[in-house]
């Protein structure tokens, strides 16, 4: 019978880390291996005893060995036609799959009209390495639109990269290709030498008229840069700066009249702009600084901007650092873009505080200067110990810190800042933030409001504009009005107040999205564990999965007094406990 999937692995020396890779397909594969999954190995004359390794799974591999290097596309050729399997998965020997995701890409690649699928990858300390790839103009190569990594080393909790959706390219560190498509426009182009060769085919394949898949629900670790003659790319050698000059060369010489920045992809996806560039540092210090993500997208991002927001107007003169760059930046309002690109452009001073705003648990975001930490969840790599204070979300982060070990004294409780608006004056019905970026959760939101807004007018903004939303809402809730991400604030505060009721469901830890709409008047419900919303809104401000039908229901048909909600909200209003307006809520 035809094996489901050829995974072809390429070697060049580095017996190491092809031993971790066959290590970990066997535990995520099991007995499949070698059967279900073909397990081809080729070697590219590898200098040490790789090829002895390979010959020990001859017994449940195809083996090649090739008498010369043949680069990264030659080895994947050569592998491919060697390969039995209906999709082609092809992965580097520095990567470590993940129980159930080969299996995921190989059925995404052989889906009809679909012909390639990628993943996320994690660098080994599990920040991100891939989530798509989108083009960017290069200044260095005539302006020519040229392939980035997104969310390049962030945080892997950002929602947009756990989604799924449709790319021009992903990187070919583990990526499935249907094995008649790859036959078809002819496998890899082996003029390419270690690069660009995975973008270039997935173009090519785009070219049919056949999609590509991007798959943030599916995780691979990859030790990026470890792996000898396709690694150390991060080395800037004579050698391989050549190499990548002949690779741009060839790359722009076939795609540079056809490919274009890629802002029309992100706003549709994100409701964001793209941008490598930071603006430069002028002559004036801030007072202040916030590190974190205030320029990027998802709820850490936002919160960072709104305390850069609320620092300014207790008078405060901030400086913002993005750390790192964040390559997607959210489309803000005009008042808030200009503040925000005045903050970069100041020079920071180590001898000001600083306010740490994680975007994620793991973002190490350490400054020499007394600083101040954000904290809306659990964290493990902020630096907490050599913090001045710590401003917990609300009193359950609090309460988990001290069990950390933390000293209560250090820490302050401190809601999330809102700017002052006005109140709404509602009469359009439900707006539901669905949480796009989770398959599994959006089928449950979207079974709730179907059970329970029957009749109700329903708009319905989501994280992420993932693949194959509309059609499920359509399936679901034919009547519904599907708006695209809302990454501004103050765009979605304006539709929450025209709104009779919010619901929320987007895993911010923060809770932003349901203070904004009660801060308008607008009754808010939000999805999730103890949170701002909870403590600040009540109770009644929670739904759980047990009793989320009748908790809507009883929203909905509910006399809700708006003016409650926003003076309950209002608590974010307040000044921050820093310096000259020492107050805390």
């Amino acid at each position: 019978m035809r094996p489901r999937a050829s995974i072809v692995i390429v070697t060049y020396g580095q017996r190491a880390l092809t031993e971790q890779c066959l290590r970990s397909l066997h535990r995520s594969l099991g007995p499949r291996l070698g059967r279900e999954f073909e397990l081809v190995l080729v070697d590219n004359a590898s200098p040490d005893d790789t090829p002895e390794l390979l010959r020990a799974w001859s017994d449940r591999a195809v083996v090649e060995l090739l008498p010369e290097n043949r680069n990264f596309a030659g080895g994947c050729n050569a592998g491919a036609r060697l390969a039995h399997g209906e999709a082609l998965i092809f992965l580097n020997n520095d990567t470590e799959v993940t129980p159930g995701a080969l299996e995921a890409l190989a059925e995404q690649a052989l889906e009809p009209g679909v012909s390639v699928a990628g993943c996320r990858l994690h660098f080994p300390d599990g920040t991100l390495q891939h989530a798509g790839v989108a083009f960017m103009r290069n200044r260095w190569l005539n302006g020519a639109a040229m392939p980035q990594h997104v969310f390049h080393h962030l945080s892997p909790e950002l929602p947009a990269a756990q989604a799924i959706y449709e790319c021009d390219a992903v990187t070919a560190a583990c990526m499935a290709v249907r094995a008649d498509t790859f036959v078809r426009v002819g496998g890899f182009d082996e003029g390419f030498r270690n690069g660009l060769e995975d973008v270039d085919l997935c173009l090519r394949i785009r070219v049919l008229g056949e999609a590509v898949v991007y798959r943030g629900d599916v995780v691979v670790v990859h030790h990026e840069g470890a792996s000898r003659g396709r690694g150390q790319q991060l080395v800037a050698t004579p050698e391989r700066l050549a190499m990548m000059r002949h690779n741009d060369d060839r790359f722009c010489a076939r795609w540079a009249a056809h490919l274009e920045h890629d802002d029309a992809h992100a706003r549709g996806l994100w409701d964001a702009r793209l941008s490598d560039e930071a603006p430069a540092r002028e002559g004036r210090e801030g007072d202040v600084g916030v590190v974190g993500q205030p320029s990027g997208i998802g709820p850490g991002a936002a919160e960072a901007c709104a305390f850069l927001a609320a620092l300014a107007a207790a008078g405060f003169t901030p400086t913002a650092v993005d750390h790192p760059a964040p390559g997607v930046l959210a489309e803000r309002a005009p008042a808030d873009a200009a503040l925000l690109h005045d903050a970069r452009r100041r020079r920071p001073s180590p001898a000001h505080p600083w306010l740490l705003v994680p975007a994620g648990a793991r973002d190490a975001l350490a400054v020499d200067a007394p600083h101040i930490v954000r904290v809306g969840r659990p964290l493990t790599a902020t630096p907490l110990t050599g913090a001045r204070e710590i401003w917990a979300s609300c009193p359950a982060i609090a309460d988990a810190l001290v069990a950390q070990g933390l000293d209560r004294a250090r820490i302050r409780l401190v809601a999330p800042p809102l700017p002052a608006t006005p109140l709404g004056r509602g009469g359009a019905g439900l707006l539901a933030v669905l949480p796009a970026h989770d398959r599994e959760r959006t089928r449950r939101t979207l079974d709730l409001l179907r059970d329970a807004a029957t009749g109700v007018a329903l708009t319905i903004v989501p994280t992420v504009m993932a693949r194959g939303l509309s059609e499920a809402i359509t399936d679901r809730l034919p009547g519904a009005r599907l708006l695209g991400p809302i990454a501004g604030e103050e765009r979605f505060g304006a539709l929450a107040a025209d709104s009779d009721l919010v619901l929320v469901d987007d895993e911010d830890p923060f809770q932003r999205r349901a203070l904004l709409a009660a801060l308008r008047g607008t009754p808010a419900l939000v999805a999730g564990g103890e949170g701002p919303a909870r403590w600040l809104l009540g109770a009644e401000a929670g739904i759980d999965e047990h009793h989320a039908v009748a908790t809507l229901r009883a929203h909905l048909e509910g006399a809700l007094e708006r003016a409650e909600w926003a003076r309950r909200a209002a608590l974010c209003t307040r000044p921050l406990p820093l310096a000259r307006q020492p107050v805390c809520v």
